[in-house]
């Protein structure tokens, strides 16, 4: 058990190195990191203390602390799924509307010449 928390500890470790350089380099914002680091430090704190998972879900009326996990983790994914689908219809709306004013921009040119 002790090999494979440190395991989970390094890549942890990793992956919020890899996001405090994003955030050095404005590719994310702070409230996304501060949203992201909170994750990470919860993960964290399930991976050193396991037992805690066994509380949560007794406090939830779920049979056991890897059900809880799992449960919290789907709709963590299905909330991101959603959110990345919205935003990626938003940025396809952006990128018509600006091929559009490009468009039409090259057409008033050309009817000027």
């Amino acid at each position: 058990m002790i090999l494979i928390q440190i395991l989970l500890i390094i890549l942890i470790l990793f992956v919020v190195s890899r996001l405090a350089v994003r955030l050095k380099s404005r590719q994310v914002s702070v409230l996304n990191f501060l949203i992201w680091l909170v994750f990470w430090i919860a993960a964290t704190g399930i991976i050193l203390y396991p037992e805690a998972s066994s509380y949560i879900a007794r406090a939830l009326g779920v049979g056991r602390g890897a059900d809880v996990v799992i449960y919290i983790s789907l709709i963590l994914i299905f909330y991101f799924i959603f959110y990345i689908t919205v935003r990626l219809r938003i940025i396809e709306q952006q990128i018509t509307g600006i091929v559009r004013k490009i468009s039409l921009d090259e057409d008033k040119k050309n009817h000027k010449t």
